[in-house]
């Protein structure tokens, strides 16, 4: 009787225990593609400083079908149209399609706000040729997606 009341609160405290446990809240992206993706459940200004961009992880997916989504308009042939604007949970898009007479160029800023820390990177720069913008969105895309849990 003893030994079925010891396996009772052994199995008891792993269930409770596996119920409580968490999965980090946050994904760290390194902006220069240089350091892995790191999992947090807290963003510190220390992130910021070290080029550092959350994102929820719940919204990597989306997140990621969103830099597709902007790298398809890139590529595409022609006028831009308007820029789309995005809110993933804590991270939002802003866009702007800026108009030279060789083509149409897009302008993007990802801003995120994740436990009171406001970090913001250029996604793409209308400074810079579409096709390089292509390039690193492409190159963020599988970058985020070899460290996807």
């Amino acid at each position: 009787m003893n030994g079925f009341f010891m396996k009772f609160f052994l199995l008891f405290f792993i269930v409770i225990v596996s119920v409580n446990c968490k999965a980090q809240k946050y994904a760290l992206l390194d902006q220069h593609i240089a350091q892995p993706v790191t999992y947090t459940n807290h963003v510190t200004p220390s992130d910021k400083f070290n080029g550092l961009f959350p994102v929820e992880t719940k919204m990597l997916v989306p997140f990621i079908n969103t830099l597709q989504e902007i790298e398809n308009k890139l590529a595409s042939k022609g006028p831009l149209g308007e820029a789309k604007q995005y809110e993933l949970g804590c991270t939002k898009f802003a866009g702007i399609i800026v108009r030279l007479a060789s083509q149409d160029r897009m302008d993007y800023v990802l801003t995120s706000t994740c436990d009171n820390v406001k970090i913001s990177m250029h996604l793409c720069d209308a400074k810079i040729s579409n096709s390089s913008n292509i390039y690193f969105i492409k190159t963020w895309i599988k970058y985020i997606g070899s460290y996807m849990k």
